[in-house]
């Protein structure tokens, strides 16, 4: 990051950021990359950039975009998020879909122009979705007149865990969002794969959310390492979540939501209202967790663990509460 060179990517002046925008773009089969700071502008940008104000974007009730993102749609793009639960496999159920988009031109409603996925799923457990079920979505987004997006903040889990080709997964979507923050290890850093029609709406509307960072090279440049060197070994970071899912599972006051994470994502089930003072108990152990609700627990693991610390994390898990 230090050696970066660097100039004014405003005015796409820094070659080190040029250099990353190419890589991606090559390696996701779109024509441009537009770096930006976090996932959540990329999501903002992207969500704006595919919908007009007045519009409908269906997404999943659990979704990021809907549930921790303060309401950005509304607020800053005159949009409505129409929700969708889930299914078992972390995507939005097909049929639901066909239907939510099947309500025509009447004047009386909101146009539904865009489906927004989330892959991998963050808060039922890092669930990796479905191929089948995503194409089938894109083409009742295709056959109705709506684009598909994808919040991919952790697509790169995606291609440990499957073995598919990243170009492969991303294909059907109009945008994607992937983020280098997310277990590859980068301190700031995501970005938004587009096509060349929508690259300068984009890039307008990225330094409309506040995005123009000038001399980002040196963030691009812990990108581009991440994607060389620690995207290779993100399927450790799985197997670190099997080994602390199993020592939960013998908690006798947990109980796991996902006994077989996908990925590199952990939840369990706190009894109710205890969830933020055992994350407290915990931290004091130093394990950490994020209470996502006062019943539920969130473990994530990343390549800075060592299977030592996830060892040892997983048999203080096993007997707590005990």
């Amino acid at each position: 990051m230090a050696r970066a060179e660097v100039g004014d990517d405003v005015f796409g002046e820094d070659p080190t950021v040029n250099h990353l925008e190419s890589i991606v773009a090559e390696m996701t089969g779109f024509d441009r990359a537009v770096f930006m700071p976090t996932g959540t502008m990329s999501n903002g940008v992207a969500i704006r950039a595919l919908t007009s104000p007045g519009d409908e974007v269906i997404c999943g009730s659990r979704s990021h975009v809907y549930l921790y993102e303060r309401a950005q749609y509304a607020m800053i793009g005159g949009l409505q998020m129409h929700r969708i639960d889930e299914s078992e496999s972390g995507c939005i159920p097909p049929a639901e879909v066909e239907i939510a988009l099947s309500r025509g031109e009447d004047q009386h409603y909101a146009p539904r122009t865009l489906v927004a996925l989330e892959n991998t799923q963050n808060v039922m457990g890092g669930l990796v979705l479905p191929d089948s079920e995503v194409r089938e979505i894109t083409e009742i987004c295709s056959n109705r007149g709506a684009s598909v997006y994808l919040d991919g903040a952790r697509v790169w889990h995606v291609i440990s865990s499957s073995g598919e080709k990243l170009r492969k997964i991303l294909s059907g979507y109009r945008m994607v969002s992937m983020c280098f923050s997310k277990g590859l290890g980068c301190p700031v850093g995501s970005i938004l794969v587009c096509s060349a029609e929508d690259e300068d709406k984009v890039r307008f509307l990225r330094n409309q959310h506040g995005g123009g960072m000038r001399q980002a090279g040196i963030l691009a440049a812990a990108c581009l390492y991440a994607i060389e060197h620690n995207l290779p070994l993100l399927s450790r970071t799985h197997q670190y979540a099997r080994l602390l899912a199993r020592g939960i599972t013998r908690s006798p006051v947990l109980r796991m939501l996902n006994p077989e994470p996908q990925t590199n994502i952990v939840i369990a089930e706190a009894p109710e209202g205890k969830a933020g003072a055992i994350a407290d108990a915990l931290e004091s152990l130093e394990i950490g967790c994020l209470a996502l609700s006062p019943s539920i627990l969130r473990f994530v693991t990343h390549l800075s663990l060592s299977e030592r610390s996830v060892k040892y994390a997983a048999d203080v898990l096993s007997a707590f509460g005990g």
